[in-house]
C-alpha cells in the first residue's frame, strides 16, 4: 500500500500526518526546521490522529519554542575556519580512537573504522554490519562524557542492532550515567 500524507493545521502549527505499514503512531519534531511530523498506520482514523495532535500540543509548542532559541544561538556564531574544522577533527578522532580502544577490549567488539563529520540530526551512527561508527563533528564542543555516551551508543549497536531492552541493557552495563547524559545532548540539540 502507497503512503498518503496530509496536512493537519491546529491553533497554528501545521502538522503533516504520513499514513504508512506500522504498527504504532509516532511524533517527532524535525531539529533542521522544526516541522512536526506524525507516522501513523494506515488503519488508524484521522480522528485519532488529530486527538493524538491535540493532546501534544503543549510539548510541541515547547519544543519549539527551544528550537527557536536554539536557532538564534547557532545563528550567531561565527563559521569556522576550514583549518579549525580539520584540527576539531584530528583532536576528536584522537578521542574517539582511544575511547574505542578502551571499550572493544571490555565489550568484545571491534570496531572497523571510525570517521568524523558533520552531522545535522544526530550526534553518532554506527553500521551495524561493517562495524564502522561515525561521530559528529558538533561533539568537541560537549564535555567528554558526552563524547564517551556516544561512542558506547554506537558500540553497542554491533552487539544489538535495535533500540530495544537488549540494547539499553549493554548501554546501561558500560555507561551507567547514559540517561543524563543522552537527556543533556537531546536537550542542547545537534
Amino acid at each position: 500500500m502507497k503512503e498518503r500524507t496530509y496536512q493537519i493545521v491546529l491553533e497554528g502549527i501545521v502538522i503533516t500526518v504520513t499514513k504508512k505499514c506500522i504498527k504504532n503512531m509516532y511524533l517527532r519534531i524535525k531539529k533542521e526546521d522544526g516541522m512536526v511530523l506524525i507516522s501513523a498506520p494506515y488503519q488508524m482514523s484521522d480522528l485519532r490522529i488529530r486527538r493524538f495532535a491535540e493532546e501534544r500540543l503543549p510539548w510541541i509548542r515547547e519544543y519549539q519554542e527551544k528550537y527557536k532559541e536554539l536557532k538564534q544561538q547557532k545563528d550567531l556564531r561565527p563559521a569556522l575556519s576550514e583549518a579549525e574544522i580539520r584540527r576539531r577533527k584530528v583532536l576528536l578522532k584522537a578521542a574517539v580512537e582511544k575511547l574505542i580502544q578502551k571499550y572493544e577490549q571490555l565489550m568484545r567488539v571491534q570496531v572497523s573504522g571510525v570517521t568524523i563529520r558533520q552531522m545535522k540530526t544526530r550526534w553518532g551512527s554506527c553500521n551495524v554490519k561493517t562495524h564502522h561508527i561515525n561521530i559528529n563533528l558538533a561533539l568537541y564542543e560537549k564535555g567528554p562524557e558526552c563524547l564517551e555516551y556516544v561512542v558506547v551508543h554506537e558500540m553497542c549497536h554491533i552487539l544489538e542492532a535495535s533500540h530495544n531492552k537488549i540494547f539499553w541493557g549493554y548501554v546501561a552495563q558500560y555507561f551507567p550515567d547514559w540517561k543524563n547524559v543522552r537527556a543533556r545532548l537531546n536537550e542542547e540539540g545537534v
